[in-house]
């Protein structure tokens, strides 16, 4: 499970630096999820993470910033679902419409979020005996 979580976080982590370098790929990121009920697919992944990240906190070095992260991951993913498509696809619209700093920043915390949270798994990673 510990391999899942950082396949994700490298594979955002990748992401996330192409959005900190272009914000249009973020603009455009945004727009795939605008369209159709791609926004359930979203809700589901990140409920998903943040479950496994509330199972793997007890093993993880910072095991409070791992949990409140995934607590974060778990209650984003589920508030998807209750909150109609509608109002969601606007919160989304109103971000996409922030200025390129703005967008810049945000992709900035996200990736300050995955370091700590890559550091704080670590601990978890089974080692090989020698």
């Amino acid at each position: 499970m510990i391999w899942i979580v950082l396949t994700f976080g490298s594979l955002a982590t990748v992401a996330i630096l192409a959005m900190l370098v272009s914000p249009k790929i973020m603009r455009n990121v945004i727009n795939y999820f605008l369209a159709g009920n791609r926004l359930y697919i979203t809700g589901f992944v990140r409920t998903t993470i943040g479950i496994m990240l509330l199972i793997l906190a007890p093993r993880a070095r910072l095991w409070c910033y791992v949990a409140v992260i995934g607590l974060i991951c778990t209650a984003s993913g589920v508030s998807i679902f209750f909150f109609s498509l509608r109002r969601s696809k606007k919160l989304l619209t109103r971000i996409r419409n922030h200025s390129d700093f703005a967008l810049r920043l945000y992709a900035f915390l996200v990736l300050t979020m995955w370091i700590f949270l890559f550091y704080s798994l670590t601990e978890a990673i089974p080692t090989l005996p020698r």
